[in-house]
């Protein structure tokens, strides 16, 4: 079996509460063993410190095809402040992701998570920053005067602007180890890092909302029962004893021979956000597996069933402590967007 690459990140301990875990009775067609792929993390909005800006509520909603929040802010100031938020997307690091079955969900464009952004209601049209790194060094610059995509993982744009590179000027850009031998797969070895950005006027004494939406850039990974009963996988995700039992449950419905479960990750950054003044308000949390048949697991504590395919958790005074991490299984790998 072949587990998402987790080997950066952070697992929770086993002894934390599991999240609600709902079994999946479906049974699909066979997919191959080396369909898989890393998520991407990414996350809210980041502020410039500002200790009179507070975060009253924070309404986050995740699922797998889009991730939505909604901030209240306040300027607890008498005087207006002006203040830049950002929205990091995540980076695509070339030489891990160009060889993976990764694929982004608008390939084709410089948004490519269709992140979308409004004040009081109101659609802003933040900046856009693109920067391209080969380990420290920046070779944004290069790359434009080359016609390369910043996007390693535009993949046809970057095939075409490969072939038509002049053959010295593309041995030049081999030998700078910005792309793979000529003999080796195609690919991009650069790390894209881009963020929107905008400055934004809190107004005194009010408050503020702020929403914006995005399409995850969820990984995949086939499932057995060795690698779902384990410590490591189950920390990961809060896999209680009943959600271990849902996963036998999808496995013994599989009708191939490996009984392998399809399996999708949908990540959420929380902590690296809190750059307002203290703690916020109130959050809530919103998970929605898609179809009643699908089983989630997430690593919270008390979470309520809101609905058929929803769950709910919510906090108050709340200092995010712990980033999420949402698994989804099923043996339909449609329903966990396994195409």
């Amino acid at each position: 079996m072949l587990p998402p690459s987790a080997g950066r990140r952070r697992s929770a301990a086993l002894a934390r509460a599991p999240a609600f875990a709902l079994a999946a009775l479906l049974v699909a067609g066979p997919v191959r063993a080396n369909d898989s792929a890393a998520e991407l993390d990414a996350g809210g909005l980041v502020l410039v410190r500002d200790a009179d800006i507070a975060l009253l509520s924070e309404d986050l909603r995740v699922g797998l095809d889009r991730i939505a929040v909604d901030y209240v802010f306040r300027n607890r100031a008498a005087e207006p402040k002006r203040v830049r938020i950002a929205f990091p997307l995540p980076a695509i690091d070339g030489a891990t992701l160009s060889f993976s079955p990764l694929s982004l969900p608008f390939e084709d464009r410089a948004n490519f998570v269709g992140f979308t952004v409004t004040v009081d209601g109101a659609e802003i049209r933040p900046d856009l920053e693109e920067r391209a790194y080969l380990g420290e060094r920046e070779v944004t610059e290069v790359l434009k005067r080359h016609r390369l995509p910043l996007n390693p993982l535009r993949r046809d744009e970057l095939e075409r602007a490969v072939k038509a590179l002049a053959p010295e000027t593309r041995r030049a850009l081999i030998a700078d180890g910005l792309l793979p031998e000529a003999d080796g797969p195609d690919g991009a070895l650069w790390r894209l890092d881009a963020k929107f950005h905008w400055e934004q006027v809190f107004p005194p004494g009010r408050d503020l909302a702020v929403a914006h939406a995005y399409v995850p850039v969820k990984g995949f990974h086939l499932l057995d029962m060795r690698e779902a009963g384990s410590r490591e996988y189950r920390a990961r995700y809060c896999l209680d004893e009943a959600g271990l039992r849902g996963v036998k449950r999808l496995s013994e419905r599989m009708k191939t021979p490996d009984k392998l479960v399809y399996a999708a990750v949908v990540p959420y950054i929380v902590t690296t956000a809190r750059n307002w003044a203290g703690r916020i308000g109130r959050f809530t949390l919103t998970v929605d597996k898609g179809r009643p048949e699908t089983l989630v697991s997430f690593c919270r504590k008390g979470v309520t069933k809101t609905g058929p395919t929803t769950f709910r958790w919510e906090a108050t005074d709340y200092a995010p402590d712990d980033d999420l991490r949402v698994l989804f299984l099923s043996a339909d790998a449609a329903a966990v967007g396994i195409k």
